[in-house]
């Protein structure tokens, strides 16, 4: 039996995906990704691997083995453009102008993990909606 577990990360400044100054591909800047795990994120994990390790052993586990999976390995990542702080309700980023996200990093702080497509698509078709109304009504 295997367990997958996921909680929300803190939500934390040093944390966050930039654009590298000097380094760029055929596409323009290389994104460069800033992670360290808070303390409390960190006691999450560590108390949802205890809860999962007492489920286990009361379901007659005899051995147990916890893999602390590297943080590149994502579900869905999210609320790395979340909506308040970076784009306004209608998706649009506050510090360019009609430059609209519509996909999961505008979610608010969730933790990602297996399906949030029906929300995302809802959004996405939201904000279209309001692109139609505002530029080609």
């Amino acid at each position: 039996m295997t367990y997958l577990l996921l909680t929300d990360d803190e939500t934390l400044y040093r944390n966050r995906v930039e654009v590298d100054p000097l380094l760029k591909d055929e596409n323009g800047p290389i994104p460069v990704v800033h992670y360290t795990p808070s303390a409390k994120t960190l006691q999450r994990r560590d108390r949802l691997a205890r809860y999962a390790c007492e489920s286990l052993k009361a379901a007659g586990a005899k051995k147990i083995i916890r893999s602390d999976t590297p943080f590149a390995f994502q579900l869905h990542l999210e609320s790395t453009m979340r909506m308040g702080f970076v784009v306004d309700t209608n998706c649009e980023a506050y510090q360019v102008k009609r430059l609209y996200i519509a996909n999961n990093s505008v979610h608010f702080n969730g933790i990602g993990g297996p399906n949030p497509t029906l929300t995302t698509q809802a959004l996405a078709t939201r904000t279209a909606e309001k692109l139609a109304a505002k530029y080609f009504a």
